[in-house]
């Protein structure tokens, strides 16, 4: 989630203090634009608040002094940390609850906008329904709606903030878990339609039963001008808590919406339903229950709008899935794995049974499930129903994780086996994984309390004699070396991307995160999306964005280069259809001769005027390519580029009527071109130990070292032949070693027949014959060595430099070539 939540409007502290009624303490002449609640999502210090909010896993107030560090001047605390309590040039805003200080703020904003809101309750389907009424009615509104599922207490007034006064209708969820929280939420929504989805037995247990889980649902509804209520699936003794004069959808004559028929065919639903005393029909492309059900809702919701049957039928027709929850992935021994952490209800199972059928390639079906918390059911009833399931969708192998599922183990009649937690699975992982993780896809299903990640990367470990080393330790000091030559002020952005330089991206990330550069940047968005998952927080530019990941790259706050009006305008699209409405960053790339991607000279103008009529987005930097700063021959010609690169940025940033970051270095210019750094240089392979110039060369640490074993050693006769095509022909007696690695581990067929060596104890030993795809042949008869000695590929940056000049082609190629398959090890002193 984007969560620093932008709006047009501007609020003085002073204004702020007297809607949550706060005590101000220290400066108080911000004007604030931004709601921050996680200090990682950090963007526009100068005009954000940050709201320091408290729960039982976390007390965001320990990040204040870091916020200040980093330009916040804004806080509201119901404490001053003791180190802030004499610095005056911050403002702190003194709640007793900030919590309800952040509800009061969308409440007050709320109020000040007089348009249509569609409220959204209900035990599931909340979600959905929002998206596809997003869906279905953005062509005739201008729509603000909750991002993702943020319908909580704290994600309730992060959505409201967003209105603005160009939106002309409002769409938000509400979800609550017990008794007294609807209240706060229909005073922040102040919906004037209400939609209820369902009723089902979801956070059953904060309720006494079902008729007070309704009741408190439809506090949201209690100033609604319109009420939808889908009660298909609502039990008839619930009937009562209806208000009469709802649009009621249900199969009963008396229904608004009265259902006849749904049919199902392989890939389409028909629906059939009398209203108004018409027969009317849609056909819809999904045959899932639930996406029927929630489809319906959305039908009676156009249909109340007056909108005709059809084009609402029309308008379904073109409805796209809203994006599971679930991870596909290739794991050991030709497996396929589905994960899914989200959460563990019932509903989702199905769900996420119906992607394993849509995905199985052959093989056993397996699934690993965990407990299902909150489920408001008996463990008889639920795991009886689970067990249909499984059965319905045809399982192979069930593995259960958890105390309460292991005792209900006799519902299960596939084969089973159960354990009591994740760590007693993964001791006796082995014995299943011989008999059963072979050709098969595998659900993992698992509440988050489970910690199913630790099964998902065990069942994706990969094995393999050939390893590449990092020390972080050297990747430290190449970072500190470049650190010592910039000006003073200037951001580091570090490249991770093609795995870090074949180095691993997420463990190098971890380090450079530790060690508080400024940027990342990745190639792909998948690689971004990869270090958000694995906890990197810090900013990502994401280098050449696809249209087809843009949902991902917005879900995991990545940041786009824009480097075309094409790619502009599809990204802010994408925005649009996730409700970003305001300042997301990206990276506006110029071509200053290159001539691969960005922005030409005589583009400028049309850009400037184009980025200036886009709220949705905010330039966060403008850069550049250099074609050959390392290349001192070059050197005139990377002059012309960096002064055609100061040009152009000063015009982008003269129109735009704010401070952008600037940036053209890459690693060889940071020392070759200092003048050149701006406010940000791009540290790519310069980290990882390979410099170009002497001065460099002298003081960068190689970090990688690519290392295997001998697997055999044969003495052969003279006039024999070694490899593929009898290319390594023998004119002496000698001592063949092979070594397990081969062109699919990233070491080129260029390598073979002596063009190239490798290296046991310090000794170079060349390549004889041709290289296979698993394995090579080295020839060691002049060598001192044995089965099972270690064998260097390349440990220092001269080694790869002579790799690159064997294969023809540079440094880069060497290190991003080395296959995923080979298993990283990372040390540190």
């Amino acid at each position: 989630m984007y969560e620093q939540i932008s709006r047009f409007s501007l609020y003085t502290i002073h204004q702020i203090a007297q809607i949550i009624s706060a005590k101000v303490i220290g400066n108080s002449q911000a004007t604030i634009q931004h709601l921050l609640i996680d200090s990682r999502q950090l963007m526009e210090p100068s005009s954000v608040l940050f709201i320091a909010l408290v729960s039982n896993r976390n007390d965001a107030h320990q990040y204040i002094p870091q916020l200040i560090q980093r330009g916040v001047q804004s806080f509201i605390v119901n404490s001053i940390p003791v180190e802030c309590e004499n610095n005056h040039d911050i403002c702190f805003l003194v709640v007793p609850d900030t919590i309800q200080a952040l509800q009061k703020l969308a409440t007050y904003h709320r109020s000040q906008f007089q348009v249509p809101v569609i409220g959204i309750t209900g035990s599931n389907g909340k979600t959905i329904v929002k998206e596809w009424l997003y869906q279905l009615l953005k062509s005739d509104y201008h729509i603000i709606r909750s991002p993702k599922s943020y319908n909580s207490q704290i994600g309730v007034p992060l959505s409201v903030w967003q209105i603005n006064s160009q939106h002309n209708l409002a769409i938000f969820e509400a979800g609550i878990s017990q008794i007294g929280e609807m209240e706060n939420l229909e005073r922040i929504i102040q919906p004037s339609i209400g939609v209820f989805t369902s009723l089902g037995s979801a956070h059953n247990e904060g309720f006494d039963d079902l008729n007070k889980k309704l009741n408190e649902k439809l506090l949201l509804f209690k100033h609604c001008q319109t009420i939808i209520v889908n009660a298909l699936s609502l039990d008839k003794t619930l009937y009562q808590h209806v208000p009469s004069s709802a649009f009621v959808i249900s199969r009963d004559k008396e229904a608004t919406l009265q259902i006849i028929n749904i049919h199902s065919e392989s890939l389409s639903t028909s629906i059939q339903a009398n209203y108004q005393n018409q027969v009317v029909k849609i056909e819809v492309p999904f045959t899932d229950s639930a996406s029927v059900e929630n489809i319906i809702t959305c039908w009676a919701v156009l249909l109340h709008l007056n909108i005709s049957n059809s084009e609402i039928n029309l308008r379904l027709q073109k409805l796209s899935p809203v994006a599971m929850r679930l991870e596909l992935k290739l794991g050991i021994n030709n497996c396929v794995l589905i994960n899914d952490f989200y959460n563990s209800d019932v509903n989702a199972l199905e769900i996420a049974l119906h992607h394993l059928k849509q995905q199985h390639r052959g093989g056993k079906k397996i699934v690993i499930l965990s407990d299902i918390e909150q489920s408001g059911k008996t463990k008889e009833v639920l795991y009886q129903h689970v067990a249909k399931l499984l059965q319905h969708f045809k399982i192979d192998v069930l593995i259960g994780v958890g105390k309460d599922i292991g005792s209900q183990k006799q519902w299960f009649k596939l084969t089973s086996f159960f354990f009591d937690n994740t760590p007693q699975f993964i001791s006796k992982y082995q014995a299943i994984a011989d008999l059963q993780f072979k050709d098969a896809i595998i659900l993992l299903k698992g509440a988050r309390s489970f910690e199913f990640e630790s099964i998902s990367k065990l069942l994706q470990q990969k094995s393999h004699d050939t390893v590449l080393e990092i020390n972080l330790n050297h990747l430290i000091h190449n970072i500190n070396y470049y650190r010592s030559k910039l000006l003073k002020d200037t951001m580091i952005m570090c490249m991770v991307k093609a795995t870090g330089y074949g180095s691993g991206s997420t463990e190098i990330a971890f380090t450079l995160q530790h060690h508080r550069v400024d940027y990342l940047a990745v190639a792909y968005t998948d690689e971004g999306v990869e270090l958000r998952r694995a906890g990197i927080h810090l900013p990502i530019m994401v280098m050449s964005p696809e249209e087809s990941s843009y949902d991902d790259m917005i879900a995991y706050n990545l940041e786009p280069e824009i480097y075309s009006f094409k790619v502009a305008q599809e990204f802010i699209q994408a925005l649009q259809n996730r409700a970003i409405t305001n300042c997301y960053p990206i990276h506006i790339k110029l071509d200053t001769g290159m001539h691969r991607l960005g922005f030409e000279q005589n583009q400028i103008t049309e850009l400037c005027q184009f980025l200036q009529s886009q709220p949705s987005v905010y330039v966060k930097s403008v850069f550049s390519h250099l074609a050959g700063s390392d290349d001192s021959s070059l050197d005139d010609f990377t002059h012309q580029q960096i002064e055609k690169f100061k040009l152009m940025s000063q015009q982008i940033e003269q129109s735009l009527n704010y401070k952008i970051i600037k940036h053209i270095c890459n690693s060889s210019a940071i020392t070759r071109f200092p003048e050149a750094q701006f406010n940000m240089v791009r540290l790519g392979i310069g980290m990882y130990g390979i410099g170009f110039n002497n001065a460099d060369k002298s003081q960068l640490q190689n970090i990688s070292s690519l290392k295997t074993r001998i697997s055999q050693i044969k003495n052969l006769n003279i006039n024999e032949t070694v490899g593929y095509s009898r290319k390594g022909q023998l004119y002496k007696e000698s001592r063949i070693a092979t070594i397990p690695i081969g062109y699919a581990d990233g070491f080129s067929r260029q390598l073979g027949n002596g063009n190239a060596a490798v290296y046991i104890n310090q000794q170079a030993c060349r390549t004889i014959g041709n290289i296979c795809m698993d394995m090579c042949m080295i020839d060691v008869t002049s060598i001192s060595c044995q089965e099972g000695d270690e064998v260097i590929i390349f440990n220092q940056a001269e080694h790869i430099f002579k790799l690159a000049e064997a294969m023809g082609t540079i440094p880069y190629e060497v290190l991003t070539s080395i296959s995923t398959r080979v298993k990283r090890v990372y040390l540190q002193e």
